[in-house]
């Protein structure tokens, strides 16, 4: 029974999760990953080699969906996880109450099940370290060199781990770690073929160190112009301490003391490296990468990498409850212990809840096709930012969908191994351009091009609102604003509602910036008839935006809306929509405080709007750069 055990309970979370495995692709870098893997590519830096080897080879597999083919890199590794997590617990306290305990904590926990049921990296990583720190501890250290070797071919931050590594084994055995580092080999023999999605095209030393250092971002750090001030990187650890108690409420948090107490009295050379695990893993890795902390997509962005320390953290809370029976008498722990078990179960419960239709949802993959079938046939379609530009490159590479379309890498365009890449997949777009205007000009002859920004154009073309993109147009073509609206109107009307997928049960934060791309395209189309006079349909746009509740283009959205009311001359509307600017913005905007002055005027009330016009010139100055 006591082997058996753990194959059952590894079998019966692997089924709970392949319940709600997705089939659709999820937000992020899911589409990136997948696209890459699928058609033997190499993904976003560092290149994630033994991830995307193995699931090049899981997405041949002959049924189901490409992503849910993928997504079993992520099931079947926090299956193994979470049970591995079990078993060690048992082992550490004699208690198997203990270790279902802690079991159940970690899958119940939200980030952990979104990561065991969507296409993504960090269930592998995961697997990596909770497999080092068993076999540590079971001393089978004959095996760490090789496992620390395969985690360093997949995931760059296990190099955080490093330290407790060392405090633990001592030496690094170096032909196994060599064995272990071959999935590398992959990079290079990918990156050689034709593949559209190639970052950095590794076929030499030189780009094979910018891909594996993540030069195009900053290594370990998340982008390379943000965070690097002290209090930035102080919030890092706020927000640390912040995710950890919501995710653990003050139960999990007491059991962990108590858990960090029982197992340094029980083995203090154990506990010390599972301290240093948590603090290199967890804070310092935090105060060191310093991400961006301004919306929903950042915040998802920052909380995947939590999922170390969880790990980490349910084993102390498994041991916490070996504490409770250790520190008190039987009779009590075991009323208490029956007690405790309601809050796993909660949180089992209210996650299980939270991803009901996950399986079946296609909010982001129903973005793709909108923007895919908004593009005319056989254009070049230019994408930018991770929401649309990996969820379409899935749609059209992967699924095969509009196979008429060239769809680009905005970004890429710029970088200097991108022009072969083209050549291998497109000969006949011109690439030769230095810049964005040059490469427009000298495909606009051949090509209809679509962009979802408004990208640099020649003179005398513009672009034209449709629906979430942008259409190059000669002046010569430009349509009439009414023609533009009634267009527009039928373009909107086959879209699918964003809102009535997964997002209408729970507001996932990665997934939420499908409704930041319509709600910017929203605002857009609002902006140009602005400028054009019609106010009420542009009134009408900002309104549908607001509706969409998105939270990155919302105060932009209350600010284009108040300014229209201005320009109805309904100042007091005009007002109200101005204070929730304001309140939505994320940064503070001297313009709000301008419009604001000028409603004021417009309403009589002058005494007021001079004071907020005094007020914007003190904003504007202190956002000023001095010279020393």
């Amino acid at each position: 029974m006591t082997v058996v055990l753990p194959y059952v309970w590894g079998l019966f979370l692997w089924l709970l999760f392949l319940l709600f495995q997705a089939n659709g692709i999820y937000g992020g870098d899911t589409g990136d990953l997948v696209t890459a893997a699928y058609l033997g590519g190499v993904p976003h830096p560092p290149g994630y080699p033994l991830y995307t080897l193995l699931g090049f080879l899981f997405s041949k597999l002959p049924f189901f969906s490409v992503v849910w083919r993928l997504s079993l890199l992520s099931s079947i590794p926090h299956a193994v996880t979470a049970t591995l997590v079990m078993v060690l617990v048992w082992k550490m306290t004699g208690r198997l109450v203990a270790g279902i305990f802690a079991s159940l904590v970690l899958v119940g926990n939200y980030l952990f099940f979104l990561y065991s049921t969507t296409a993504e990296v960090f269930a592998l990583f995961d697997l990596f370290l909770i497999l080092l720190t068993y076999l540590i501890y079971t001393r089978r250290n004959i095996w760490v060199s090789f496992v620390f070797g395969l985690s360093l071919a997949h995931h760059h931050v296990i190099l955080f781990f490093v330290p407790t590594l060392l405090y633990w084994v001592r030496k690094i055995r170096p032909v196994p770690l060599i064995l272990g580092l071959l999935p590398y080999f992959y990079i290079p023999i990918a990156a050689s073929g034709n593949a559209i999605i190639n970052w950095d095209r590794a076929v030499n030393f030189k780009n094979f160190i910018r891909l594996l250092t993540r030069e195009d971002y900053g290594t370990f750090v998340s982008s390379g112009f943000y965070g690097s001030q002290l209090s930035d990187r102080i919030l890092q650890v706020k927000t640390y301490v912040t995710f950890t108690y919501l995710d653990f409420q003050l139960v999990g948090i007491l059991l962990s003391i108590i858990g960090c107490i029982w197992i340094w009295r029980k083995d203090k050379r154990f506990a010390l490296g599972l301290f240093f695990a948590l603090f290199f893993l967890g804070p310092f890795f935090f105060f060191y990468a310093s991400f961006p902390l301004v919306n929903r997509f950042t915040l998802g962005t920052y909380e995947r990498f939590l999922l170390p320390s969880y790990i980490f953290l349910s084993i102390f809370i498994g041991c916490g409850v070996a504490g409770i029976f250790d520190f008190t008498r039987k009779s009590i722990a075991t009323l208490l212990i029956i007690v405790l078990f309601f809050y796993p179960l909660l949180s089992n419960g209210t996650t299980l809840w939270r991803f009901w239709g996950l399986r079946v949802d296609r909010t982001a993959e129903n973005l793709a096709l909108d923007i895919l079938n908004s593009t005319p046939y056989g254009a070049i379609l230019l994408l930018q930012r991770d929401t649309p530009l990996f969820t379409s490159q899935y749609a059209r590479y992967a699924l095969g969908k509009r196979k008429d379309i060239k769809l680009l890498h905005t970004a890429r365009l710029s970088s200097p191994d991108y022009p072969s890449i083209l050549a291998k997949n497109y000969p006949d777009v011109l690439s030769t351009g230095k810049t964005m205007r040059e490469f427009i000009e000298s495909n606009a002859k051949n090509f209809p091009i679509v962009s979802n920004a408004r990208l640099t154009v020649p003179d005398g073309y513009f672009w034209v609102p449709l629906g979430l993109v942008f259409t190059l147009t000669k002046e010569v073509d430009l349509p009439s604003f009414d023609d533009l609206i009634k267009t527009n109107e039928t373009v909107w009307n086959t879209y699918h509602d964003p809102k009535a997928g997964l997002l209408s049960r729970y507001s996932h934060l990665m997934l939420s910036d499908v409704l930041n791309v319509y709600m910017g395209a929203r605002i857009e189309l609002g902006k140009l008839l602005v400028r054009a006079g019609k106010l009420a349909e542009a009134k009408h746009q900002f309104e549908l935006a607001i509706n969409i509740s998105g939270d990155t283009e919302l105060s932009d959205s209350y600010m284009y809306l108040g300014l229209t009311e201005l320009f109805l001359d309904d100042c007091q509307k005009s007002l109200e929509h101005f204070s929730k600017a304001k309140e939505t913005s994320f940064t503070p905007q001297p313009n709000i405080t301008l419009y604001e002055s000028e409603a004021y005027r417009a309403c009589g009330e002058q005494v007021r709007a001079g004071e907020l016009f005094s007020q914007f010139e003190k904003e504007q100055q202190e956002r000023e750069t001095p010279l020393n």
